[in-house]
């Protein structure tokens, strides 16, 4: 940018000076016409100025030439022949430059007249050379070049390595903001950047992550594209933000789809200059979907059995803490009840396991079924289950539920072409009559249930003080 500039006022001062020039030139006609000074004078004053105006012209030429959008080789290639312009004698002079192995040359130039080059240098190195050459000059006894000339394809030379320079830095910008432009849209999270609310640049991620065009989410709130219950703290953020507040950089909420559809996603928040100079939030959304998911599945087989899909001891014991401090509170019962099915071994070792496994899907939604919401069906491995029901007021209510059991399990099962009758032995322990631990609770539960088994099972026991 600052080189920039000092070539625009570089310009600017070409063309004071060339209006200088051209005034004090039109002075000297005016002072020739009134005889105010003689002939002589006036010719090589004339001639003076002439040769100046060439000069500037040259090198207006090229501050012209830099400007343009043209491709280096073509700029040095007219720059070659702007340079004949400025010499005394333009038609029989000629000039190259050489630069990095390559060589940029008029028509006419001849290196059994040239001037010696004068180095381009960039970056304290020399990278070239321009030279010129002039048969008028040679033949007229003044050396190759007039020392003014010398000193003008001294100043190009210098020129010539500031614009060298700055085309090469502005090469290297270029390839850095593709480099950059490629990396942000291949990139796989979502690039953001919100200013004043509004998104004024997305990547083709972002389109992908909330299922909208890219020119649908520029200038859209930002709040709108993320679920109802996280826009409270996004938009608290983006105000504490404003504020100067310290916030923390990584949110986890979920994106509002297109099509009403959510998806998990993790914000990275940082602060950038952008439009006008103004700060504004750029992150990074990163969809971990899969990532939640695998969480909840993970925490779903820690907590459920994963052939029925019951809560398993784990989730049992947690529920059991609950259910106790509200029965507790309002001074109510629980009832524990275990159970398993009488002879399903013989399913197993005569039908196999895969049966024996659809038998105990069957047998766990039919307990879901069997109990209100509030209570809990548990698996506790093999073709053991437990039932916690809460808010009973008496064993009755206890006996109800597992009269109910018995009666619903004693039917016949037909899975794969096998017809299977089977029975189930009930055992039930109350809270707190029969103790306040859940796993003394489930002992004497399992005490009851063999005591059904005794009785020849297919039927339920209360636990009571003469079993123990």
């Amino acid at each position: 940018m600052n080189e920039e500039n000092d070539d625009r006022m570089e310009r600017e001062q070409i063309l004071r000076e060339l209006e200088s020039l051209r005034k004090r030139r039109a002075e000297w006609e005016t002072l020739e016409n009134q005889c105010m000074v003689n002939e002589e004078t006036l010719v090589l004053k004339a001639e003076e100025l002439n040769e100046r105006i060439k000069e500037l012209n040259c090198m207006y030429a090229i501050s012209d030439l830099v400007e343009k959008e043209i491709h280096v080789d073509t700029m040095l290639q007219r720059i070659v022949e702007v340079v004949p312009g400025a010499l005394r004698y333009p038609g029989e002079a000629g000039a190259r430059i050489r630069l990095n192995c390559k060589r940029y040359t008029t028509k006419n130039f001849s290196d059994y007249t040239c001037s010696g080059g004068r180095p381009i240098v960039v970056e304290g190195r020399k990278v070239g050379d321009i030279s010129v050459c002039s048969r008028r000059d040679q033949a007229d006894g003044q050396g190759i070049l007039a020392k003014e000339k010398e000193d003008l394809i001294k100043a190009i030379a210098e020129r010539l390595g500031r614009i060298i320079e700055r085309k090469q830095a502005e090469k290297a910008l270029r390839e850095s903001e593709a480099k950059y432009a490629t990396l942000v849209e291949k990139a796989r999270d979502g690039i953001i950047i919100v200013q004043d609310y509004v998104f004024k640049f997305v990547n083709n991620a972002m389109a992908d992550i909330t299922g909208y065009g890219r020119e649908e989410l520029l200038g859209r709130n930002f709040l709108d594209v993320f679920a109802p219950e996280y826009r409270d703290l996004l938009n608290q953020r983006y105000e504490r933000r404003i504020s100067g507040e310290e916030l923390p950089h990584v949110y986890e909420v979920k994106v509002l789809r297109k099509d009403n559809s959510q998806k998990h996603v993790e914000v990275s928040f940082g602060i950038v200059n952008y439009l006008d100079g103004k700060p504004a939030d750029m992150a990074f959304i990163r969809d971990v979907s899969e990532r939640i998911e695998a969480e909840e599945e993970i925490r779903r087989l820690a907590y459920h059995d994963a052939l029925t899909g019951l809560p398993n001891r784990v989730l049992f014991a947690e529920q059991f803490v609950l259910a106790q401090a509200r029965a507790q509170r309002h001074r109510e019962k629980l009832a524990v009840i275990l159970l398993d099915l009488d002879h399903f071994k013989e399913v197993n070792d005569t039908l196999g396991h895969t049966v024996g496994d659809e038998l105990l899907k069957i047998v766990a939604d039919r307990l879901r079924r069997l109990v209100r919401k509030e209570d809990v069906v548990a698996r506790m491995g093999g073709d053991e289950f437990l039932v916690l029901l809460q808010e009973i007021n008496d064993k009755d209510d206890a006996t109800v539920i597992a009269r109910k059991i018995v009666e619903s399990l004693r039917v016949t099962y037909v899975i794969h072409h096998h017809s299977i009758d089977i029975t189930t032995s009930v055992g039930i322990a109350l809270f707190p009559d029969n103790g306040e631990d859940m796993d003394l609770l489930m002992r004497k539960a399992d005490i009851a249930m063999y005591r059904a088994k005794e009785k020849g099972r297919d039927g339920f026991m209360l636990f009571s003080d003469g079993m123990s």
